[in-house]
This record gives structure tokens, sequence and C-alpha cells, in this order.
């Protein structure tokens, strides 16, 4: 009988340290997909980024409203205000957001820019007044306003300027990967749409106008 009731409880032992192998197997296994599972999962940041004064998040691809319009922003003024003085400034500012497929380019158009700037020793101001999303490209962004551009001698031009930018999140930072200004207003995709749209039309009636004759 003691025989057979310490065989009982071996055999209960051997079953209970084979459902405790078998969950803790099963834990590890948990510990393990959760770990997969947060390393698979962008990580959140929150950051206060140039020109905003509130807080906003970027994540490894991806950022709030409010982050990217503050960079699009902040890319404008700095383009926008330029110097003799600060020309260089600039240029290495933006270099680092700059995608490496525009970043040879942008460098020497910059270059013969700032070359401009210092020999006609010219000042450039920039107010902007609104920052627009494309609605059909959600990484293009515009942001216009007024420019000032300011000669040696005091003679002051001013004008409508807009600035296009195509901005995205790559491993939580800003990267530019097209630049374009342009005086007057932002000329969005739909815009551009329009007027195109207006042209075929306009120019099918000079078509069917010349057929008449």
């Amino acid at each position: 009988m003691l025989f057979k009731s310490l065989s009982n409880s071996f055999d209960g032992m051997r079953g209970e340290n084979q459902f405790l192998r078998i969950a803790v197997a099963g834990l590890v296994l948990s510990n393990l997909l959760v770990s997969c599972s947060a390393l698979n999962k962008d990580e959140v940041v929150t950051v206060i980024p140039p020109t905003l004064t509130e807080t906003a998040w970027v994540s490894k691809t991806q950022s709030s409203g409010e982050y990217a319009d503050a960079w699009a922003l902040y890319i404008a003024m700095m383009l926008g205000n330029v110097t003799p003085h600060n020309a260089s400034v600039v240029k290495d500012a933006l270099g680092p957001i700059l995608d490496k497929s525009i970043y040879q380019d942008t460098m020497k158009v910059l270059d013969t820019q700032i070359h401009q700037i210092r020999q006609d020793r010219v000042t450039l101001s920039f107010e902007p007044q609104k920052v627009l999303r494309d609605n059909l490209n959600e990484n293009k962004f515009y942001v216009t306003g007024r420019s000032v551009s300011e000669g040696p001698a005091g003679d002051k031009k001013r004008s409508n300027r807009t600035y296009e930018f195509e901005l995205m999140i790559k491993d939580y930072k800003p990267v530019l990967s097209w630049v374009s200004t342009n005086s007057g207003d932002a000329r969005t995709q739909d815009v551009v749409d329009r007027e195109n749209s207006k042209a075929e039309k306009q120019a099918e009636r000079e078509k069917r106008k010349n057929q008449q004759r």
C-alpha cells in the first residue's frame, strides 16, 4: 500500500513536473512573441520640432500633422531668409535632411545661389502666411507668403512666393526628397489638373474653330 502510495505520489509529481515544464515553455514562448511584437512595432517618440511650440509625435515612418507642418515651415523659413553672412549656415542646416537622391544636385544649386547672393550682396526675407498639404499627395507641402529681396542700395522687390517640398519620415527623421519654389500662390496638384484641363478645352475649341474656317 505504501509502495503504491509513493508510486502514485511520484507519478503525480512527474505529471506536475511535466505540466510545469509545459507551462514554463509556454511562458517562454509567450515572452518571445511579446518581445518580437515590441521589436516590430514602431516606437513613438514625443518631440518638439523647430517652429512648433506644442508637443508632437514621430515614429519610424510616420509623424503627426503638426510635426510635418512645422518642418515644412522651418525649411521654407531657412530658404527664404538668406543674407550674404548666413548663406553657408542655411546650406549646412539643409544638407543633413536631404534625401541622397537629390543631395548632390541640391548642394550644387545652393553653392551657385550662395555665390550669387554674396556677389550681388542681396538679402532675402520671407514671411510665411500659410502651410498647405497637397490633397493628392500627403507628403507634399506648400508654404506660401510674402518675399522681399533687398539689394545693397536698399531697393526692395516684393512678391508672393511659394516653397514646395516633398517631406517624408525615415528612421524618425524628416527627409526632404524634393524642393522647388515659384512666385505666386501654391500650385497644388488639383490646381495644376484644373489648369491642364482648362488648357486642353481651350486647345480643343481653337482646333474646332480652325476646322470651321
